[in-house]
């Protein structure tokens, strides 16, 4: 599975889950951490520069959830 696939799948996740039960102080976290050990997070960061762009992908999702707000969406 491709990293934007991935990051999307985790998005709807975290929507679904932020209308439920609300948004928390860790929001997603626990969703980046699994995208960067799937993907080898700190590996692709200084690859290709292919590679790097998946890197940031994974940290502008990372961003995304930090900056995350129910108005959003």
């Amino acid at each position: 599975m491709k990293v934007s696939t991935a990051i999307q799948k985790e998005k709807s996740k975290l929507i679904n889950k932020a209308k439920k039960d609300g948004i928390h102080e860790n929001f997603g976290q626990k969703e980046v951490r699994k995208l960067k050990n799937k993907y080898g997070f700190s590996e692709l960061a200084y690859d290709s520069k292919e590679e790097r762009q998946e890197a940031l992908k994974i940290e502008s999702f990372d961003n995304w959830c930090m900056n995350f707000d129910l108005s959003n969406i």
